[in-house]
């Protein structure tokens, strides 16, 4: 009976540490996706001169378009001349 009592704690740690290793792999993966779509959003700026990039939309899923005057999120459709 001793045994599995001692087991448990050392399975439960080492379920822990498998699971903080893989939402560290996760983690490490989505900052390279966010710094690869960043990368591109900032050349997709620089092609097209007439376009900018604002602050965070209202909604919160996205910054705002800046373009021919006009202020536009391409999450919820928010739009407004400026």
């Amino acid at each position: 009976m001793n045994h599995r009592t001692r087991s448990t704690p050392a399975r439960g740690r080492r379920v822990r540490s498998n699971r903080l290793r893989d939402l560290e792999d996760r983690l490490a993966n989505t900052e390279r996706r966010i710094e690869r779509l960043e990368n591109t959003l900032k050349g997709v700026v620089r092609e097209f001169e007439d376009v900018s990039i604002g602050g965070p939309c209202k909604c919160g899923e996205s910054l705002l378009i800046v373009r021919h005057r006009t202020i536009y999120c391409p999450s919820c459709r928010y739009r407004r001349t400026i």
